[in-house]
């Protein structure tokens, strides 16, 4: 196939089959053109998937995929044990923790691993610190003072849910319900039998978008 001489603007391409084949370009005159400018990576440079940063998220922002929570109080001022009664079904919980209004509490919060950090707590709408007493690897160690003072104490045959939270620096919130009886502080006799426990441990892990942190177990120790 013999091609005549090519008009101005106009260029030879071979189509599928390897044939030459005539094309022409139309001008444009400056007044109507646009420059396209299009970004493109340096030669060499892997494409990241957005979606496996996404899988990622956990290991690069250092929020481990299972916290352990352990919470302990202790009445004071003699490091007293705090107890729970068993309720059976009558209430939402089986279980209620009895405290004492117009008391001080020791908390003790054990976290692992070592390496997340909590900032406060809040217990029925009282928020206080938590101030740091040793980390390693393992575990980091919080305590914290919750009183009792001004909070009315629980009507008899009642129980009361109270809101408990943690904020954490990297791994959300930690929000869970205890039921409580809050005593009067002139019968604090009644605090002082049932079942006694150390702590109450949780396990949790952090949501995606690390906002909250749902729990997986909870238990009474």
């Amino acid at each position: 196939m013999t091609l005549p001489p090519p008009a101005p603007h106009t260029f030879i391409l071979k189509d599928a089959t390897g044939s030459p084949a005539l094309r022409s370009l139309t001008l444009v005159p400056p007044s109507a053109s646009r420059i396209i400018r299009c970004l493109l990576p340096p030669h060499g440079t892997p494409r990241i998937d957005p979606a496996s940063q996404t899988h990622k998220a956990g290991i690069m922002d250092d929020v481990p995929p299972i916290v352990n929570i352990s919470i302990s109080l202790r009445i004071q001022p003699n490091e007293g044990p705090v107890f729970f009664k068993v309720d059976g079904t009558r209430f939402g919980q089986t279980r209620t923790i009895k405290l004492l209004t117009g008391s001080k509490y020791k908390i003790e919060v054990v976290l692992k691993p070592g390496n997340v950090e909590a900032i406060n707590m809040n217990i029925g709408g009282i928020v206080f610190p938590l101030e740091q007493q040793s980390r390693d690897e393992e575990s980091v160690v919080y305590h914290a003072l919750y009183d009792t003072e001004g909070v009315p104490h629980t009507k008899s045959g009642d129980r009361q849910p109270v809101q408990v939270g943690m904020e954490f620096s990297k791994a959300g919130t930690f929000e869970t319900l205890w039921q409580a009886k809050y005593y009067n502080y002139y019968k604090r006799e009644h605090c002082q039998f049932g079942n006694k426990f150390s702590s109450i441990e949780y396990e949790c892990k952090p949501n995606e978008t690390r906002t909250l942190m749902w729990i997986n177990k909870e238990a009474f120790n």
